[in-house]
C-alpha cells in the first residue's frame, strides 16, 4: 500500500507521546526512502517514555523526539549515489550512524565503531535528539540498510536489531562447541542471546527469570533450554546469600556447576553478583542488560577465580550474521512477537509494554 501521509509518534515529554503528521523526506546522496513496516517497543524506547530520559539526558518538550529504532521496511526511492540496492528491495535497518572518522570507526577494521562518540543513534538523545523509526516513512544511509530475504517477515526484519545485541554478545565471548552457559532474564534479548550461544556451538543452556510465563515461553521457544525460575529478592544482595543463590542453581541443576559463560541481561544487582559465583573459575560473565549506574561485585572472587568481565554496547559488523543465522535456521524467531498494532493504535502499545503483562515477549508496530 502506498501512503501520501508520513505519521509518526512524537515523545514530548514523559507520558506524553503523540501521533502527528510529518513531511516524507527526500533521500540525499547515499540515502534511501524507506517505508516502515514494522518496529519494536525496546525497553529504551519504554524508558524515555516513563522517565523522559536515558542516564543524564532529558528530553526538552522544546525538542520533542521520534521514538523507535527496531525496524524494517521497503525502498521505495533511491538518493544519488546508490549501488547495492533497489526499489522494492525489504531491509532491516540498523539505527546507529557512526562518523567514519575517528579511532573507534577505523581501528581494528572497523569493529568499534559502536563506540564512536559522535554515534547517532534512532530514538536516542546522545548527539540528539535522533529521530527515530517509529513513523511510516524515513530516510536512511543505503549501507545502514540490510537486505532480508523473502524468507524472512518484515515482522523478522525489525527483531534483527535486538538479535544483533545477542550475536556480538556472543562472539565477543569464548562460547565453542560444548561450552555451557547460563543466561540471567527470558526477554527478547536474553531468549536471543541462548539461540545465539546454541548457534555458536554451546552444548547446556540454563535460562534464569522470576517470570514464569517468560520460562515456560523459553522452553517453547528453545527445546533443548534447561529453565530455573528465580525467587524474588532484595535488591541488594549480601555475599553470601548470593553465593548460597548460586550453591542452590548447581545443586538443582548438577551440569552447570561449572558454567564458561554467564550472560546477564536483566540489569539487577543480585543477578549481576550471582553470575560472578556461578562461573567456572576463568570463566566469563558478558553483561549485556544495563541497570545501575553503580554495582557492588564480590571482587574477591573476581580477582581470586580470575573471571573475565565483559561489557557489551550494542553490536558492530554484525547485521549481516544475524541475517544470516536466521535464514539458515540456526536462530528461530517464531514466537517471540507476541503482540502487534497499528501505527496508529501506537499509545495502545505503549499501555501494554508498560503493564509488564503475561505472556508478553515482544510488541510491534506496523504495517504487517
Amino acid at each position: 500500500m502506498v501512503y501520501q501521509t508520513n505519521t509518526a509518534a512524537v515523545l514530548y515529554q514523559v507520558r506524553d507521546l503523540r501521533m502527528e503528521e510529518r513531511p516524507i523526506e527526500t533521500p540525499g546522496s547515499g540515502e534511501v526512502l524507506i517505508n516502515i513496516r514494522a518496529t519494536g517497543i525496546c525497553g529504551s524506547d519504554l524508558h524515555y517514555y516513563l522517565d523522559g530520559t536515558m542516564g543524564p539526558l532529558k528530553l526538552d518538550p522544546r525538542s520533542p523526539m521520534i521514538l523507535g529504532h527496531e525496524s524494517s521496511g521497503i525502498v521505495t526511492q533511491l538518493g544519488p549515489g546508490v549501488t547495492g540496492l533497489e526499489i522494492g528491495d525489504r531491509v532491516a535497518i540498523e539505527p546507529g550512524r557512526a562518523c567514519q572518522e575517528c579511532r573507534y570507526c577505523k581501528e581494528q577494521g572497523g569493529q568499534l565503531y559502536n563506540l564512536c562518540p559522535k554515534m547517532k543513534f534512532l530514538g536516542s538523545l546522545r548527539q540528539g535528539p535522533n529521530d527515530g523509526s517509529l513513523r511510516r516513512y524515513a530516510c536512511f544511509p543505503a549501507y545502514l540498510c540490510h537486505k532480508i530475504p523473502g524468507s524472512m517477515s518484515f515482522e523478522d526484519g525489525a527483531l534483527i536489531e535486538p538479535l544483533a545485541v545477542a550475536v556480538h554478545a556472543v562472539n565477543r565471548t569464548h562460547v565453542k562447541q560444548g561450552s555451557v552457559v547460563a543466561v540471567f532474564g527470558a526477554g527478547p534479548v536474553g531468549l536471543m542471546t541462548a539461540a545465539a550461544a546454541y548457534a555458536q556451538g554451546a552444548s547446556q543452556c540454563l535460562i534464569l527469570d522470576i517470570n514464569p510465563s517468560r520460562l515456560e515461553f523459553a522452553k517453547k521457544y528453545l527445546p533443548a533450554v534447561q529453565t530455573m525460575a528465580m525467587p524474588k529478592v532484595s535488591s541488594t544482595l549480601e555475599e553470601d546469600e548470593a553465593q548460597q543463590q548460586s550453591a542452590n542453581i548447581q545443586k538443582a541443576f548438577p551440569k552447570f556447576q561449572d558454567v564458561d559463560v554467564v550472560f546477564e541481561c536483566t540489569g539487577v544487582e543480585t543477578c549481576v553478583n550471582i553470575a560472578m559465583y556461578l562461573t567456572r573459575p576463568g570463566g566469563a560473565v558478558m553483561l549485556i542488560g544495563i541497570g545501575k549506574r553503580a554495582t557492588v561485585m564480590p571482587i574477591d572472587i573476581i580477582v581470586s577465580r580470575q573471571i573475565n568481565i565483559l561489557g557489551n554496547f550494542r553490536y558492530a559488523n554484525t547485521y549481516a550474521k544475524a541475517i544470516e543465522l536466521v535464514k539458515d535456521g540456526k536462530i528461530p524467531l517464531d514466537g517471540l512477537v507476541t503482540h502487534r498494532f497499528a501505527l496508529e493504535d501506537t499509545l495502545q502499545a505503549f499501555e501494554l509494554a508498560m503493564k509488564n503483562s503475561e505472556g508478553v515477549i515482544k510488541i510491534q508496530i506496523g504495517d504487517f
